[in-house]
């Protein structure tokens, strides 16, 4: 038990210090000069995000103490990034709009709306209704054939005493939604304010243009197909005007 708990702490540590790091050398550095040049400061910097982020993480547990899945917990943080994150590369690789800062100011509420659909839902501490686990029900009667004789069988099993959820009816419909759902929600969702917050973006900077050239390797060869034959009918029609 000593053994498991050394390894887990050292690995939770070593996961915490270079997340701070990449904070300070990613983030901080770019922005401020004087903290790049200093050593110290970046030092105890990187010490701060690391309280911070340890602090977040115990909140983070002492907040999913309610659960009753851990299972369900795993799949929700997965979800919830794998759904926006998927949809950025798609949009990268199927269109040829918009650049870093308007994907991210644009990305930004797609996640928070899939984390407060996915996470809303389990500390609502709203659990799906199990199915009957018999046809007490049930009125009619079934043949069970074994070997060589036929018998009716009727069923006599007890009807169910499970109490009806009354609190069910009042839950949120989104709380309601399994947690396998949350991936192609979050997709959908922040692939339609993506596309739309980067369409306003370049109407109010009136940029015409596509950002991304129409030789990038990163985008798909269905698009790059489709880009040479429009241009192969604009050089045709301008040849027939001519």
């Amino acid at each position: 038990m000593a053994g498991i708990f050394s390894g887990s702490l050292t690995t939770i540590s070593s996961i915490l210090n270079s997340l701070a790091t990449v904070t300070v050398v990613d983030f901080v550095h770019p922005i401020s000069q004087s903290i790049q040049k200093n050593e110290k400061k970046s030092l105890l910097l990187a010490k701060g995000f690391s309280l911070a982020y340890g602090a977040i993480c115990i909140c983070i547990a002492l907040t999913l103490t309610k659960t009753n899945s851990l299972t369900q917990v795993g799949f929700l943080f997965h979800n919830t990034f794998d759904g926006p994150s998927l949809a950025i590369f798609t949009l990268g690789v199927l269109t040829r709009k918009g650049f870093g800062k308007s994907v991210l100011f644009c990305l930004l509420p797609g996640f928070i709306i899939t984390q407060w659909i996915g996470f809303s839902g389990l500390l609502n501490g709203y659990n799906e209704p199990p199915l009957p686990l018999n046809t007490s029900m049930c009125a009619s009667t079934f043949n069970l054939t074994h070997g060589y004789s036929t018998s009716e069988i009727s069923n006599t099993f007890a009807p169910s005493n499970t109490p009806a959820h009354s609190s069910h009816s009042e839950t949120f419909i989104l709380n309601k939604i399994s947690y396998f759902w949350i991936r192609p929600i979050g997709f959908v969702i922040t692939l339609c304010i993506t596309y739309i917050g980067i369409s306003i973006i370049e109407m109010k900077r009136k940029r015409n243009k596509a950002i991304i050239p129409a030789d990038s390797k990163y985008l798909s060869p269905l698009v790059r197909l489709w880009t040479k034959n429009s241009k192969g009918t604009e050089q045709l029609k301008e040849n027939t005007t001519l």
